[in-house]
């Protein structure tokens, strides 16, 4: 299958798709970010609480655990939703200005794996406290950083460095 497609003001004919890494990622996000949504539907119907996090009745401790499992569902998915767009925007910076493919298959790969295990091994733990917590913010801020550094390096020349 082959891609023709026209790039930029000068219309420089492009041979291939433009972002197949950062596209090849699409997927696997937007599953995952299915994945919370749904869970923060769930819990909503199940609390009949349709806006913000304050079930009715808290003071029941079934009322309260239903409380604190949709204030983890919407957390869940607006710490995704927080970061997630902004490290597909680099990676895809980043891919146009040269990337190498396996580099960015690698660091998008570990971001996944660091949103899943945040949540999965972390928010949805008793009280919200697992070890997941730390390990998939520090390994998104880094996946973050490096997304950054590296989009910056590909275009140091533009710099005069």
């Amino acid at each position: 299958m082959s891609y023709t497609a026209r790039v930029g003001l000068n219309h420089i004919d492009v041979v291939g798709p433009l972002l197949p890494v950062t596209g090849s990622f699409l997927l696997p996000f937007t599953a995952y970010f299915g994945l919370l949504s749904t869970r923060v539907v769930l819990q909503r119907l199940s609390s009949n609480c349709v806006l913000g996090t304050e079930v009715k009745g808290a003071e029941d401790p079934v009322q309260k655990k239903k409380q604190h499992e949709l204030l983890v569902a919407t957390r869940s998915q607006a710490n995704f939703v927080e970061h997630v767009p902004l490290a597909l925007l680099m990676a895809a910076i980043a891919e146009l200005n040269g990337a190498r493919k396996q580099i960015l298959t690698l660091t998008l790969g570990g971001l996944l794996a660091a949103r899943v295990i945040h949540v999965e091994l972390g928010m949805r733990r008793p009280e919200s406290t697992g070890a997941g917590r730390a390990v998939g913010y520090y390994g998104t801020l880094g996946a973050m950083g490096f997304l950054a550094g590296y989009a910056g390096f590909l275009v140091k020349d533009y710099w005069g460095f």
